[in-house]
This record gives C-alpha cells, sequence and structure tokens, in this order.
C-alpha cells in the first residue's frame, strides 16, 4: 500500500512540475515575442526588408536546430493551416498598425483569448468556466490601462483587421489541437512564404551596419523561431486558454523593452496596466496549479 501512495504522490507530482513547466515556457514565449518592438525599434530597414530578413534568420536557425536534435520536418494540413496563420498574423497586424494607432493594433489584436474561449466552446463543447472569463476580461482590462493614453477612436479599417488578428491567432493556437500538428514545422513553412513574399527588398537596403543586420537577426530567431518553440512546448504542458492568457503579457513587455533600452517613456496608467495583468496571470496559474493537483501544493 506505501509503494502505491509513493506511486500516487509522484504522479500528482509529475503532473504539478509539468504545469509549471508549462507555465514557464509559454512566460518564456511571451519574452522572446515582446522583444520584436525593440528590434524592430532599433532595425533601419523597411517593413518589407525586416520581415523577410527575419524569415531568412529564422530558416538558418531553424535548419540548425533541426540538424542538432534529428528533427524532421511535417508536412499536412494542420501545418499548412499554421504556416498560414504566422503569415497573416504578421501581415494583417502590419497592415492594421499602418490603418490605426499601433496601441489600438496590439490591444485589438490581443482579443485573441476572447476567441480562444469561443473557439473551444463552439468546436469543441467546451464551456468556459467562470474563472477563467473573468480573468481573461481582468488582463484585458491591464492591457487597456497600460495603452490607454494612445488608443484613439479613429481607423475602423485597421480596427477591423486588427481584430481579425486576433481571431487568427486564436486560430493558431488551437492547431495545437489538431492530430498531426507541429508549430516548428509551420514556423518553418511559413518563414519560407515570407522569404519568398518579402525577400526581394533585402538586397535594395543601403544600411549594413553590424546593429541593424543583428536586429534583424535576432528578431527572426529569438522572437520568432524561439519564441514559438517555448510556445509549442508550453502548450503541450497547459490548458490553450492559461496559455492564451499568459501570452497577452506580450503586448505590454513589448513597450517596456523600449522604455529601458530605447528611451520611450511609460506613464503612470502603464504601470497600473502592468500590475493588473502581471496580478491576473499569475493568480489564475497558480489557481490553475492548484485546482489540477490539490493535494501536491500546500
Amino acid at each position: 500500500m506505501s509503494d502505491l501512495h509513493d506511486m500516487g504522490d509522484y504522479t500528482r507530482n509529475g503532473i504539478m512540475n509539468e504545469q509549471i513547466k508549462g507555465t514557464i515556457y509559454v512566460l518564456l514565449a511571451a519574452i522572446a515575442l515582446s522583444l520584436s518592438g525593440l528590434f524592430v525599434k532599433l532595425a533601419t530597414w523597411d517593413s518589407i526588408a525586416v520581415l523577410g530578413g527575419k524569415s531568412a534568420a529564422t530558416l538558418a536557425v531553424a535548419a540548425v536546430y533541426m540538424k542538432m536534435t534529428n528533427y524532421r520536418f511535417v508536412f499536412n494540413k494542420p501545418v499548412i493551416l499554421g504556416g498560414i496563420c504566422l503569415s497573416l498574423i504578421s501581415l494583417m497586424f502590419t497592415v492594421a498598425t499602418r490603418a490605426t494607432s499601433a496601441a489600438n493594433a496590439i490591444v485589438l489584436q490581443y482579443t485573441q483569448p476572447f476567441f480562444v474561449i469561443l473557439l473551444l466552446w463552439l468546436i469543441y463543447k467546451q464551456r468556459p468556466a467562470k474563472a477563467e472569463i473573468t480573468a481573461v476580461v481582468i488582463a484585458f482590462v491591464g492591457i487597456l490601462f497600460f495603452f490607454m493614453d494612445k488608443l484613439t477612436p479613429g481607423g475602423m479599417t485597421g480596427n477591423i483587421i486588427a481584430i481579425c488578428s486576433g481571431f487568427v491567432y486564436a486560430v493558431f493556437m488551437l492547431i495545437k489541437k489538431m492530430k498531426g500538428s507541429d508549430y516548428v514545422s509551420s514556423v518553418v513553412l511559413s518563414a519560407v512564404l515570407n522569404v519568398v513574399t518579402c525577400g526581394w527588398r533585402i538586397p535594395m537596403q543601403t544600411d549594413w551596419r553590424p546593429v541593424p543586420v543583428l536586429m534583424v537577426a535576432l528578431f527572426g530567431t529569438v522572437s520568432c523561431f524561439f519564441g514559438y518553440l517555448f510556445l509549442s512546448a508550453g502548450l503541450d504542458r497547459i490548458p490553450l486558454v492559461t496559455g492564451a492568457l499568459l501570452t497577452m503579457l506580450e503586448p505590454v513587455l513589448n513597450p517596456i523593452w523600449v522604455a529601458l533600452f530605447y528611451g520611450e517613456t511609460m506613464g503612470v496608467m502603464s504601470v497600473v496596466g502592468t500590475v493588473i495583468l502581471l496580478g491576473t496571470a499569475a493568480v489564475y496559474s497558480v489557481r490553475q496549479i492548484r485546482k489540477e493537483q490539490p493535494d501536491a501544493v500546500r
């Protein structure tokens, strides 16, 4: 009986550890993805060239990673859908940012968790818990606080495109539940699509100093490849709604890096929004771990 009890404790602790690992992986993904704003600020290339250049860097680091880990590229419907989603997210966000304010585009793209909850309910009949809805709403309020002084009422076309970007982002996350899905292969496919469509602008750039080139390279490696690699590992271990909530840290961390390393300032409301979002994500994540294994966490 003692052996069975020990085995039960080991199983509970094992599941709890996986939940913690998953949370950490998604947090690392949010940090990696949020650095893209700083990298783009410090890069002097035009938007199309940056998209093509960062995708070329993504392909390079993906090739090294797949060679070192014997990772095999997968080509199937979920991978194709994921690749298209990633390319659309980049394109739609760029268009939305030009058609409305950057703050509007960021905030509206992160309606993504609401779409995750809705799609899980409609497709998988997974009815959301009150705690999930409450956490997402409070976190979204935190984002609104952060960007409150920058939001604008105009740019309806850009606002609609940004919301559509949030929907596509939600679809990308739900691909994790599809049999045969492979985020690494989807990232590679998306990078190929971007290099083919945007790579022609790279030779036309005139600034080939080390810093701009390095920023484009870091954008493609740290943010795009490792960001989605961490996201994939995290979503393998925690519920999609939890992952969607944690990714909401990205739009808040993005301008924080820019403020720290590029000199842009943050207002009081931004600090309040950061506290709200970080606090909500932390409380919800801990509650989820305790809910999954109440005997393992005391």
